[in-house]
Parts: C-alpha cells; sequence; structure tokens
C-alpha cells in the first residue's frame, strides 16, 4: 500500500518507508538523548564510549558488537567495546594489516562491507570475520589527523548479511559525531592539563633565576628561551633541568624487613 507522497508528480512513500523513517528518526532521537545524558554527568571518555558502543547495539537493529579504536602512529588502543568478540575482531585486523582501519577509513568516513562473505579488499580479514560468525560490518571514522597519524574509528559488526544500509549508516554517522565530541574533548582537556603543568614549570625556573640573578620575570623568560633556542630544547625541558638542579630530587632507600 502507498500513501501520496506529492500532489504533483508520481512520487509516492510506501507504508513501510514510513515506518522505517519513523524508527530513524526515533534512533537519532534517542542518540540525542543519550548525548544530553552523557553531558550531564561527569564520566571518563571510556565510560562515554563505552556507552556509545552500546548504544549502537541497541539503536541498530542487526548490530550484535562494536567497539571504538584509535590508532595514533603504530600504536593501536581499543578505548571501548561491547564484548570480547568487538575487541578481538579490531585486533585481528591490526595483526594481519588488513580491514578499513588500515585501509580505506584513512581516506573516507565510512567504509561499509555488505557481505563478508564475498569481500575481496581484505579477503584475510573477511575470513577471520566469518570464523567468528560475522557476516557485514561497517567502519565510521571519529576524526582524523594524518600529520600525526592519528585515528579514531567507531566499528559495527553484525552476524546478518547487509546490515547496513543508508538508513543504517545514517544512524552510525550520528553516533561516531558524538564519539568524535568525546575524544577531542578528552584529548583537549588532557592538552589543556598539559599546558597548566608546562606554565608552572616554567612559572618555577623563571623565579630560580630570578632570585639567583636578580632580574624581573620578564628577563627570566628571556633567559629560558635564549637557552632553549641555542641548544635546541623546548622549552619546558629547560625548566625542569633548572628545577632539578637547584632543588635535586633526592631519593630515600628504604630499610629492608627485618
Amino acid at each position: 500500500m502507498t500513501v501520496p507522497y506529492s500532489d504533483h508528480g508520481d512520487i509516492v512513500r510506501t507504508i513501510g518507508e514510513d515506518a522505517e523513517i519513523d524508527r530513524n528518526a526515533s534512533a537519532l532521537g534517542d542518540i540525542a538523548e543519550m548525548a544530553r545524558t552523557l553531558r550531564g554527568t561527569r564520566r571518563s571518555v571510556d565510560d562515554t564510549l563505552t556507552a556509545l558502543v552500546r548504544s549502537a547495539t541497541q539503536l541498530m537493529p542487526g548490530v550484535d558488537h562494536a567497539c571504538v579504536t584509535v590508532m595514533t602512529g603504530a600504536r593501536r588502543t581499543i578505548h571501548a567495546r561491547t564484548d570480547d568478540v568487538a575487541a578481538d575482531l579490531c585486533r585481528v585486523q591490526f595483526e594481519l594489516g588488513e580491514g578499513p582501519t588500515e585501509n580505506e577509513i584513512w581516506q573516507i568516513d565510512t567504509v561499509v562491507a555488505e557481505n563478508l562473505g564475498s569481500e575481496r579488499r581484505w579477503p584475510s580479514f573477511a575470513a577471520a570475520a566469518r570464523d567468528r560468525g560475522i557476516e557485514s560490518m561497517a567502519a565510521f571514522r571519529l576524526y582524523t589527523d594524518p600529520s600525526a597519524r592519528d585515528l579514531g574509528v567507531l566499528l559495527l559488526f553484525s552476524r546478518t548479511a547487509d546490515t547496513f544500509d543508508a538508513d543504517a549508516q545514517m544512524v552510525g554517522s550520528a553516533l561516531a559525531a558524538h564519539g568524535a565530541v568525546a575524544l577531542l574533548s578528552a584529548r583537549d582537556d588532557q592538552n589543556f592539563r598539559d599546558g597548566l603543568a608546562s606554565r608552572d614549570i616554567i612559572g618555577q625556573a623563571k623565579g630560580i633565576l630570578m632570585e639567583r640573578f636578580d632580574v624581573d620575570a620578564v628577563q627570566a623568560f628571556t633567559m629560558l628561551a635564549h637557552i632553549s633556542q641555542s641548544e635546541n630544547r623546548p622549552l619546558r625541558e629547560v625548566a625542569l633541568s633548572l628545577i632539578e638542579e637547584s632543588h635535586p630530587t633526592r631519593s630515600v632507600e628504604v630499610p629492608p624487613v627485618a
């Protein structure tokens, strides 16, 4: 049965399509509600991403396993997974050097394998995934920094072929967007804390120079910058060396237990 889509032309929409649109709208609404809930609570990035992958299996029909992995250079880190199967499927890609995380996802936002039984891009990984009962999968890029070889990916796995149609990809992309916010916010927060720590260290070093040479703060910073430039060392490293020289860390021997 069909209902008119427009009074003009012959475009029609089926009742089934209406239901699909309603399901997608509901899923996107649930994702937005999840995001609001997570923002309203203090959670670690891993807790946030764990909630994200669990939501994928709850909101997306046919999705059985999910994980979020981050690649920085040669290092691979699984930040969240629904279960050991998801983690294993991530590790297999790393070990084989095959799969979306090792290839296409660096160039495009979404990679889909509709049927791993006929997948030719990654034959070894496809066979390994099918050995674990997986018939289709999708990878959604969270963010990328090619200059640093830094990449985050949401991976979804299904025990059924042809799970990731255009509508499923839309929902997956929405989930990936929230995952990107969580990861990038955590990274920015860490950079902010590192920046505060560096400023504190540089401030201590400036204080030492001001006391030692009877100079003001600007002159002390100029001295540090000159040493950094002449020795080709980071300013923070120069400051740490000065602090250690002025206040060396003393090791304490622990007496043996009688």
